[in-house]
């Protein structure tokens, strides 16, 4: 039986046609229409794929997924990018490349973990001040991702800063590499963020919105690649919905960690 997230990632995808982009897929590509053709792109190249997450789909393109210098404008009629803009380093950045790279209405399928049911619910939203200045800052995306790091050293792994242990933590991750949720949102929070890119030339279309659930800590985007003057989303009740059901999903994300904590005693 398909799971709930797996059911929805179906409905999305039925709608994607022609040739698109998978980025950051690694061992869950997502499955698309028959005579759809897929390239994929990833971080890592096809030889530390084989040794780190040995089956993944192999990368046509290695990029840190915010650039694609060697992919023309409107290259794709699809893009998907499922869990992956929380992790890379100027999320408004990644957004605007991808926008750039669809043809006229082709879509965007995004989906992200809802904060409030993962590891990260105690981390505060990652604001849009936070996103402008990560986008405007002249500094290396080593330096601008330490901050993130450390911040998940405090509230993920709960560690101490400036303790022994929190300081070994980050030196061994810094040595060896890591992965972590450089920002986490809800839902209205990239609804935010596609107004702000809708102000200022990247323009996208709402399509589709599934909001995270307690089956499901995952939300999603479908978007598709707008011309100047179109509206953002279709309905101007979309924010309401969003902010209605929050009282509930926080209610139920409550919920849901104290049963795991009382299962797992």
């Amino acid at each position: 039986m398909k799971s709930v997230r797996a059911k929805r990632r179906a409905e999305f995808a039925r709608l994607l046609r022609g040739e698109g982009l998978e980025i950051g897929a690694l061992l869950d590509p997502l499955p698309v229409p028959y005579a759809t053709r897929v390239w994929y792109s990833d971080l890592l190249t096809p030889e530390q794929l084989d040794e780190m997450y040995p089956g993944s789909a192999k990368p046509d393109i290695v990029s840190d997924s915010e650039s694609f210098p060697s992919i023309a404008d409107h290259s794709f009629d699809f893009v998907v990018a499922n869990h992956v803009l929380e992790h890379v380093t100027d999320p408004l950045r990644a957004l605007m490349e991808w926008h750039r790279m669809l043809r006229p209405d082709g879509l965007l399928m995004l989906t992200l973990p809802d904060k409030r049911f993962t590891f990260d619910a105690t981390r505060k939203r990652t604001t849009l001040e936070h996103l402008l200045d990560d986008h405007a800052s002249a500094a290396s995306p080593a330096v601008r991702n330490r901050v993130h790091l450390e911040e998940w050293a405090e509230h993920v792994e709960r560690l101490r800063p400036g303790s022994p242990a929190y300081r070994r933590w980050i030196d061994d991750q810094l040595a060896h590499g890591y992965a972590v949720h450089n920002h986490v949102w809800i839902p209205r929070d990239i609804l935010e963020v596609l107004e702000w890119l809708d102000r200022n030339g990247t323009h996208f279309a709402v399509e589709r919105v599934a909001n995270a659930s307690p089956l499901t800590n995952e939300f999603a985007f479908l978007l598709r690649r707008a011309e100047a003057g179109e509206r953002l989303h279709k309905s101007r009740g979309l924010r309401a919905r969003l902010l209605l059901a929050d009282p509930w999903l926080d209610l139920a994300a409550i919920v849901k960690r104290v049963l795991r904590r009382l299962l797992t005693r």
